[in-house]
């Protein structure tokens, strides 16, 4: 249901951008910047507002990364900074090397032994 919500206000907003683009293509604005006059239709205008404003929210963003990375990296470095060093560990004399064993020959497989006398069968009833 959710994704059907989304999906419809995505429509309708495509929609009502379609319709401002037809209704105003033929209008013409002037842009008046300090070095510089620009004369363009109105959506035109506004769809250049939309990906400058994009843009710039995608760099301010990619900024304040940078710089919370930048913040705990700093903390991790300040952190490993004031913990106290470990102790070295006292070397350990290497372990004399051991004679490899000869191999011990299959021994060959022993029946159980049991220490009761085998159970009796009784005769089948099919018999």
């Amino acid at each position: 249901m959710r994704f059907v919500t989304r999906l419809l206000a995505f429509v309708v907003v495509i929609l009502a951008a379609f319709w401002f683009s037809v209704r105003n293509g033929n209008e013409l604005v002037n842009v008046v910047l300090p070095f510089l006059r620009i004369r363009a239709p109105l959506s035109l205008v506004v769809f250049a507002c939309i990906l400058g404003g994009m843009g710039l929210s995608g760099l301010l963003a990619w900024r304040a990364e940078r710089r919370a990375r930048r913040l705990a990296h700093r903390a991790a470095s300040a952190r490993l900074a004031h913990q106290p060093p470990a102790p070295p560990e006292p070397p350990t004399p290497p372990e004399p090397p051991t004679p490899p064993e000869p191999p011990t020959p299959p021994e060959p497989p022993t029946p159980p032994a049991s220490s009761s006398p085998p159970e009796r069968s009784e005769p089948s009833p099919l018999v």
